[in-house]
């Protein structure tokens, strides 16, 4: 397995903390509870941003100046990082360059489904379950259950049920949704949108054939891809030595794979949460971003998978993309959803 951008951040981040005398333990403890680390949501900031020196700065009995000197220099120490910024309003921003991202899917291509998974903090989970399936929230909550013990095992977590008390049937009858959807399409329907979702539930938006609804967009960006004929290729080129990634230029090859790096990230996310949509969520990002790069590049119809310098990397980045769409709908329980032709 692959280790993730954002475990070696944490690494150093702790590391770094290690290395400070604080009043004790609890104190230590408190201050990293208040850390946050992560992906900020304005990109032009960076890939990473942390609020570290903004929490120790309140503290009185810390050296502010030389522990967020250490941390800087602990970032910028960090392999593929380009640039590590303090800025004034407090906050640690980390670039990193693009040449990590094209060549994490080669590890994609090699790791699957564990890519980024090593050292990963496997924490115990409790999640909520239904005492039984009465109606389409408690199918979700038990589709949601489903999902997100596969994650857990997937990331080396244990998981206790959360048994959630017995209710009446209320709202839209789920053996009425699944009757004009399929199992299926209702699975994935109520697990791909957030519970209110349910609230109003419609059998027709649930199945809709547009590309902001997930349960067509994500098979259809599957269909896609295995018509094109990559991921078979790609399981053999991306493991050999010697495919250039540096000639992936387009800003959509970037985006995607820059946003396959979070595959680990979108796996914690629905563990943190407790719920399986912020999954099925990172898989909706990738689909809508490769409909972008068809729309830009007519793979069908041009040469961009036989221009002979950029077809490895092409084909590895196209595999890469499908390997985590295929994995990611058998996490949420869905892949038996027929894509569309």
């Amino acid at each position: 397995m692959s280790i993730s951008y954002i475990t070696e951040a944490r690494e150093a981040l702790h590391s770094t903390f290690d290395a400070v005398e604080f009043a004790d333990q609890a104190e230590k403890a408190a201050i990293l509870r208040e850390v946050t680390l992560r992906p900020p949501k304005e990109k032009s900031y960076g890939d990473l941003s942390t609020n570290t020196c903004i929490i120790l700065k309140s503290k009185k009995n810390i050296d502010f100046k030389s522990i967020s000197e250490k941390l800087v220099t602990a970032f910028s120490e960090m392999a593929e990082v380009s640039d590590v910024r303090l800025e004034d309003n407090g906050y640690i921003n980390i670039k990193y360059s693009v040449k990590h991202w094209l060549n994490n899917i080669l590890l994609v291509l090699s790791d699957g489904l564990e890519f980024g998974l090593e050292r990963i903090a496997a924490k115990n989970c409790v999640f909520p379950a239904p005492a039984e399936v009465v109606d389409l929230a408690s199918f979700r909550e038990q589709a949601n259950f489903e999902a997100l013990d596969r994650i857990a095992v997937l990331t080396g977590a244990e998981v206790v049920r959360e048994p959630l008390p017995v209710r009446e049937a209320a709202g839209f009858p789920h053996k009425t949704a699944i009757a004009k959807c399929t199992e299926a399409k209702t699975r994935f329907a109520v697990i791909a949108n957030p519970p209110g979702f349910i609230d109003a539930f419609s059998p027709i938006l649930a199945i809709d054939r547009h590309y902001d609804n997930p349960v067509f967009a994500i098979p259809y960006a599957r269909l896609m891809l295995q018509r094109l004929g990559a991921t078979a290729e790609a399981a053999e080129t991306g493991m050999s030595d010697g495919v250039d990634m540096s000639v992936l230029k387009l800003p959509e090859e970037v985006a995607l794979a820059r946003l396959l790096s979070d595959w680990p990230l979108a796996l914690e996310r629905s563990m943190r949460k407790r719920d399986a949509f912020y999954l099925a969520s990172f898989l909706q990002a990738l689909s809508l971003l490769f409909f972008k790069l068809n729309k830009r590049v007519h793979p069908v119809s041009s040469n961009y998978l036989t221009a002979e310098a950029e077809r490895p990397a092409r084909l590895c980045l196209l595999g890469a993309l499908d390997v985590i769409l295929i994995g990611g709908v058998r996490l949420l329980g869905v892949d038996a959803v027929k894509e569309y032709g």
